[in-house]
């Protein structure tokens, strides 16, 4: 996938100078001695020649090392965006080295930053001899803390193949003490940039063509105080026949004072095109020639460009190709300055219009808003929101992009355009934040209220209802869903697409409540057809992959394998559909027991939807790593994303999400940690709730129960609560989860030593399961169910009973050989025996301590606890606490108590 839109390509390049400049060789040398440091920091206010200097350096290093060189900007202050432009950085120089992260970038993929970082670092001591240099400048641009504390954990890592440098106007917030200290820092400094004499006199005798004495030299020297802006000025200013007596006179004060006063000058000695041009450009970031004529209406920008090249006047090439420039910052600063003096704010507010313009027409919304929002035209800022907040759906950083839009617009705004209010509710629910998206909508009414009667009008109330009816399906609130979905319906007109599309949609979650999957499954192949129709392509992309997660409840493995395999051939750039996408191929993969597949889909998932900022749909993946943790007996990890989904937006203070999604897996999680007093209160708990709404919810809140009394060994009273919701679930179709009740049946009866009518409930499940090659479901039940398929298999043999054993046999060999079994029934003949922490911490175990009681008694933290015990576990072969202790018992691990 092209990530143009994402980072522009001038980032890479190194800025060039369009004069010559001064080759200042001890300054080389300092940079050259940098090659021993991890970090290299140049810090020094703007001005003093930074990023001119370690540009020619790298210039020149890249001639025998690997270099890759950054340029930041305010947009890059976000975490993820950073670290990707930092490692399509490297790509460019580095393709070799960079090959498993380029193709995580290249499919949008990016695993969390630190596990990122640690395949850097892993793949840059596979290379001992290979050296690198990564130079970013304007650092001081990065505000996030996730930024500063991500890089000081690669800078305090990173191996000798690689040397950062940073370019900075204020020390950043790294623990540059620590770093000294380390002998890990090599600091450039004012005192260092300052030119001396000698850089000075070639400077304005060499580059600026001035014939100046010694004593000159040194009296413009000790006015600037090595400042080189200052020094160029002046210069520009002796060049226009000024006497440097007077010149030095008049460079006094602050820099910005100076700088104005300068600025001032050499902007009198142009003509008078060159200055109107000057001053129009730079009130832009960054400009080309097409732009600047857009802005520029004598339409010669091309002609101005070589002129300023020719007077030396603080240009900066962006590029190779001599396409994007910029003025020095301090520069443009000055001129923006001098234009708002000799200019109305509202021709400016014009420019900025233009700009505008000329950027939605290139397609780069970004830059479009950028200037929109500069240019106060409000009529002009709705209309692109419009245009793009439903196309940025799904891309990289675009709901922080949106976010900033809105936070920049008038708040008497919203009041005066009811859009704005959908707008910023899109933007709240695309984050997951229902009650702040409502909130909007409420603000949005409101504002519909003070409109005229008419159309529009009445179209905005049906949007505005059926995004409520939405936002209700996510609560299971169904009655309220059909309630808002026919007030809609009366407002709409026959050919708003988009609506009526958010109306099938609200209708799939109401359908989704009821647990009528059929009816779910036709609502959202409707909803995509009016997506489609609509032309929101992203949203229709999306729903297309949750579609086909649905077969996985109508029991329809390989019809959602054929589907998800066409979908994956559709050339999506988007990570939001991407995300989805790789989330429902690892529901698919889990469920054929193909956990190393479905692992890597669900952390791919993970990234994109994260990256997309779309709390909303990232459950998905996060549900099917937490199933894989529990399959792998990682219950510390699976215990750390069930804590992630509880927190999400879409969870919480969200009863009907919690229970419908969560509280299966939740149940599971506690009764293999051997927690199962917290689960048998988590029943009586939700015995005690009034009923949700939603009976598709009560009968998942019903089956966790059930799991609860199987392990209370209340196995009657199990039977009975299946009897209740089993054969709703067979009514509407839901075979995975009449597949679930029919093997929690079996297990119930096979309590109840009813052999018959275990093998009966058996064998419903086997009839679901064997068609569609379900795996997982079985499996996840546990050895208990083993007894049961042997049976089966004495009654009537067949190859996919065969294969359920064999892959019982499988997972229980593969837990054997991660854990190490002992041989032998003493500590000795552990293949891995305990350390005698662990022995410790075994003995208190025992004694039916926490981890909080044992951390108190042997003056441990308590996570050092939590890590003894996960390690006496895996060397004991065993699941859970009680289940440790027993088998330290058959191994004489523990002391014989006294009588």
């Amino acid at each position: 996938m092209s990530l143009d839109f994402v980072i522009a390509g001038t980032k890479f390049a190194a800025p060039t100078s369009l004069h010559a400049l001064v080759h200042r060789q001890r300054l080389h040398e300092v940079l050259t001695t940098g090659l021993q440091y991890p970090l290299t920091l140049a810090s020094a206010p703007a001005g003093y020649g930074k990023t001119s200097l370690l540009s020619e350096w790298f210039l020149t290093t890249r001639a025998h090392r690997s270099c890759a060189w950054v340029s930041l900007d305010a947009s890059d202050d976000e975490v993820n965006r950073f670290w990707l432009c930092v490692f399509l950085a490297l790509q460019r120089c580095a393709p070799d080295l960079m090959t498993p992260l380029l193709s995580l970038l290249q499919t949008q993929r990016m695993p969390p930053v630190q596990d990122l970082l640690s395949l850097l670092i892993n793949r840059l001591l596979e290379e001992p001899e290979a050296r690198y240099v990564l130079v970013i400048d304007d650092y001081h641009l990065m505000t996030a803390p996730a930024i500063h504390q991500s890089l000081t954990s690669l800078i305090e890592r990173l191996p000798p193949q690689l040397c950062l440098y940073l370019s900075t106007r204020i020390d950043p917030p790294l623990p540059l003490h620590r770093l000294r200290a380390r002998g890990q820092l090599l600091e450039v400094r004012v005192h260092h940039l300052q030119c001396t004499p000698s850089e000075a006199s070639a400077f304005l005798q060499e580059v600026m063509g001035l014939a100046l004495t010694n004593e000159e030299v040194e009296a413009i020297t000790q006015r600037t105080e090595g400042w080189l802006v200052g020094v160029q000025l002046i210069a520009l200013s002796l060049q226009g026949q000024a006497r440097l007596s007077d010149v030095l006179t008049r460079a006094s004060g602050t820099q910005r004072s100076i700088l104005d006063y300068f600025t001032e000058e050499v902007l009198r000695q142009q003509p008078e095109r060159l200055q109107t041009f000057l001053l129009i450009s730079s009130l832009l970031d960054q400009f080309c020639v097409p732009l600047c004529d857009a802005l520029w209406e004598e339409g010669q920008s091309q002609q101005m460009l070589e002129h300023l090249e020719r007077l030396h006047l603080f240009v900066v090439a962006l590029d190779a190709q001599g396409t994007w420039y910029r003025y020095h910052h301090l520069f443009a600063e000055a001129l923006r300055r001098r234009l708002h003096q000799s200019t109305s704010q509202e021709q400016i507010e014009a420019l900025y219009g233009k700009a505008s313009a000329w950027y939605a027409e290139q397609g780069l919304p970004h830059e479009a808003m950028h200037y929109a929002v500069r240019s106060r035209d409000w009529h002009h800022v709705i209309a692109l929101l419009g245009r793009f907040i439903r196309d940025l759906q799904g891309r990289p950083g675009s709901i922080h992009m949106m976010e900033q839009w809105i936070e920049q617009l008038p708040a008497d705004l919203f009041s005066q355009d009811p859009r704005l209010g959908l707008f910023a509710a899109w933007l709240w629910y695309s984050w997951g934040d229902f009650r702040t998206a409502e909130g909007w909508l409420d603000r949005t009414e409101s504002a519909l209220a003070q409109m005229p009667e008419g159309n529009t009008r009445g179209q905005l109330f049906a949007e505005t209802l059926a995004f409520r009816a939405v936002i209700k399906g996510f609560y299971g609130n169904v009655q309220e869903i059909i309630a808002l979905s026919e007030q809609a319906k009366q407002l709409l007109d026959d050919d708003n697409s988009y609506v009526r599309a958010l109306l099938h949609n609200a209708q799939a979650l109401a359908f989704l409540a009821r647990g009528e999957a059929s009816a779910l499954w036709q609502a959202l192949q409707e909803a995509m057809a009016a997506y489609e129709q609509a032309g929101v392509m992203v949203i229709a992309s999306c729903l297309s992959c949750i579609a086909s997660s649905y077969l996985l409840m109508l029991g329809q493995l390989k019809q959602a394998e054929q589907e998800l395999a066409l979908l994956a051939l559709e050339p999506w750039e988007q990570p939001l559909a991407r995300g989805l996408l790789a989330a429902s191929q690892a529901a698919l993969l889990y469920e054929q027991n193909q956990l190393e597949q479905a692992f890597d889909q669900a952390q791919q998932a993970v990234h994109l939807l994260e990256q997309a900022g779309s709390m909303l749909l990232v459950d998905r993946a996060y549900v099917v790593l937490m199933q894989i943790f529990l399959a792998r007996q990682q219950f510390d990890d699976a215990s750390e994303i069930l804590q992630r989904l509880l927190t999400l937006p879409t969870y919480r203070d969200n009863r009907y999400a919690q229970t419908w999604c969560l509280s299966g897996l939740q149940v599971r999680l506690w009764l293999s940690m051997g927690k199962q007093d917290v689960a048998v209160q988590w029943r009586m708990r939700s015995q005690q709730h009034v009923p949700l709404p939603s009976v598709f919810a009560q009968e998942r809140e019903a089956v966790a129960g059930v799991r609860v009394l199987l392990a209370e060994r209340r196995s009657e009273e199990a039977r009975h609560l299946l009897a209740t919701w089993l054969p709703r679930a067979r009514l509407t179709e839901r075979r995975e989860q009449v597949l679930e009740m029919c093997l929690l049946e079996a297990l119930a009866c096979q309590q109840m030593r009813q052999e018959q009518q275990a093998l009966q409930a058996l064998e419903e499940a086997l009839l679901i399961g064997e068609p569609e090659g379900y795996l997982r479901h079985f499996l996840d039940e546990g050895p208990h169910l083993v007894p049961l398929l042997k049976r089966s298999l004495e009654q009537h043999r067949r190859p996919y009973v065969d294969r359920l054993v064999e892959a019982f046999l499988q997972e229980e060999k593969s837990r054997h050989e991660k854990s190490g079994p002992p041989s032998s029934a003493h500590q000795q003949a552990l293949i891995d025996p305990l350390t005698s922490r662990e022995q410790e911490v075994l003995e208190w175990l025992s004694q039916g301590a926490s981890n909080q009681e044992i951390a108190q008694a042997l003056v441990i933290a308590p996570n050092t606890v939590k890590r003894h015990v996960q390690a006496i576990l895996a060397k004991l072969g065993v699941r859970n606490r009680t289940q440790a202790v027993a088998r330290a018992q058959q191994l004489d691990l523990l002391p014989q108590k006294a009588d």
